[in-house]
């Protein structure tokens, strides 16, 4: 018999989205900016999926931006969880439809020279230590 043990649950990737934003409302310094691309966080229905697809909403985007000095990108992620690949699937009518994954998403942006690097963070203490590294500037915190 193996021997009891506590873990502790993983936050889910809702509450910590929420905590991140608290967050960097807190401490990002102007003239940085960031904003959140929350699109993933919420489950949309088909036909709201649909309806924001033919407005330009975009899968496998990064969850934070940070524009400072270029862009940075911030996928957050709980436990063991991955980015995601493109998968083709199948609408209600029959259509096979392509939903980009993370992957190739971030190769997309990558490839347009204006991103200056990604970072998988599973903490909001992740976070703020990637902008450290990153010299975003910060509350608090001497700029680089």
């Amino acid at each position: 018999m193996k021997p009891f043990r506590f873990t502790a649950p993983d936050a889910s990737e809702r509450d910590m989205h929420e905590a991140v934003a608290r967050a960097l409302k807190a401490v990002i310094r102007k003239p940085a900016f960031w904003c959140a691309y929350p699109a993933g966080v919420v489950q949309l229905s088909p036909a709201q999926a649909a309806a924001y697809s033919r407005f330009g909403l975009k899968t496998g985007m990064p969850d934070f931006q940070i524009w400072y000095n270029g862009i940075w990108l911030i996928e957050l992620k709980t436990g063991k969880g991955q980015l995601t690949r493109t998968r083709i699937v199948k609408t209600r009518q029959g259509a096979l439809r392509e939903i980009v994954g993370q992957v190739e998403r971030i190769e997309e942006l990558r490839a347009t020279g204006t991103v200056r690097d990604i970072a998988i963070c599973r903490s909001v203490a992740q976070v703020i230590d990637q902008c450290e590294r990153w010299q975003i500037p910060l509350k608090g915190r001497i700029a680089a």
